[in-house]
């Protein structure tokens, strides 16, 4: 089971390797009655049956498959373990620092929208013309929950060959820094897939004894220089990120068109359904996605 699951998060984001392969050896863990999984050091998730988890060394493992540079702070990823859905999470920690009085900081949306539009034009001069980036608005406006500590906001964005796409994050704030998550989704399912992110993995979240955003100990603890604002933009505090431009995180992650989601789902299930009939070994190249320079490159 473990060798299909392996499948599953290598197709469902089309990732150019086998499962299993030596180059993706990836350990993944089953949700189900009693399934008790680790979000870094600072909280645990009680994972029911549809969901499967990946542990720090697995998830980094999977970003190499994919891609991305890895940062040093991946800690977990989640997916779907049915065939009805294809996003991904992945969770990330950062000792940056506690947020101090985030319930008192005013979100300038306009202003935030404004500076991540010029940063990313920025950007896209240093980039090839088919990994241009472009934002079209807010698909969330950033807000940030008192009661959970919980910062969200999602951009609506376009490829260079004008596939609109996601960029959904939030970040759970804890004594000493943030949780990072971020849900890699299609268009269409995004607002399906944030559902079951905050309704059935998130408010299964437990922190550490000692580490939830309450128990800050001002006598002690590192207080960090950036607000919700630095959040937003890339966690280096407000006057470094618009100096830098765009999401500093947005380096790390490359994106998933529906076109994707749709030919790594299906060709799964192909290979899923001859594998019941006769086991075989997975061919080792997934099927392309229709654009050819692939999902944009951060």
């Amino acid at each position: 089971m473990k060798r299909v699951l392996g499948l599953i998060i290598a197709l469902m984001l089309a990732l150019p390797a086998t499962a299993g392969a030596s180059e993706g050896n990836i350990d993944v863990i089953e949700g189900g009655d009693g399934v008790k999984v680790d979000i870094g050091k600072v909280g645990t998730i009680e994972l029911g049956e549809k969901f499967f988890y990946l542990d720090q060394e697995a998830v980094k493992e999977f970003s190499k498959l994919n891609g991305n540079t890895l940062t040093g702070n991946e800690v977990a990823g989640i997916g779907p373990n049915t065939e009805d859905q294809s996003w991904f999470v992945y969770f990330d920690y950062e000792n940056s620092g506690h947020i101090k009085n985030a319930e008192k900081e005013k979100i300038k949306s306009d202003k935030l929208l404004k500076q991540i539009t010029e940063g990313t034009e920025a950007a896209n001069e240093e980039r090839p013309a088919n990994n241009h980036i472009f934002v079209t608005g807010w698909d969330v406006e950033p807000f940030y929950d008192p009661a959970t500590h919980n910062l969200t906001w999602s951009l609506m964005l376009e490829d260079s060959q004008k596939n609109p796409f996601v960029n959904y994050q939030m970040r759970l704030l804890t004594r000493e820094g943030f949780l990072s998550i971020i849900l890699v989704s299609d268009v269409n399912n995004r607002q399906a897939a944030a559902d079951i992110l905050s309704n059935e993995i998130l408010s299964k979240f437990s922190p550490v004894p000692g580490e939830g955003y309450a128990d800050f100990d001002e006598s002690k603890d590192k207080v960090s220089e950036a607000g919700l604002t630095g959040l937003i933009l890339g966690g280096a505090g407000l006057a470094a990120a618009k100096k830098l431009g765009f999401l500093l995180l947005l380096k790390k992650f490359w994106y998933v068109i529906a076109a994707v989601v749709v030919t790594g789902i299906n060709w799964l299930r192909m290979k899923l359904k001859r594998r019941k009939d006769q086991p075989e070994e997975p061919s080792s190249t997934p099927p392309q996605s229709p654009n050819e320079s692939g999902p944009p490159v951060i």
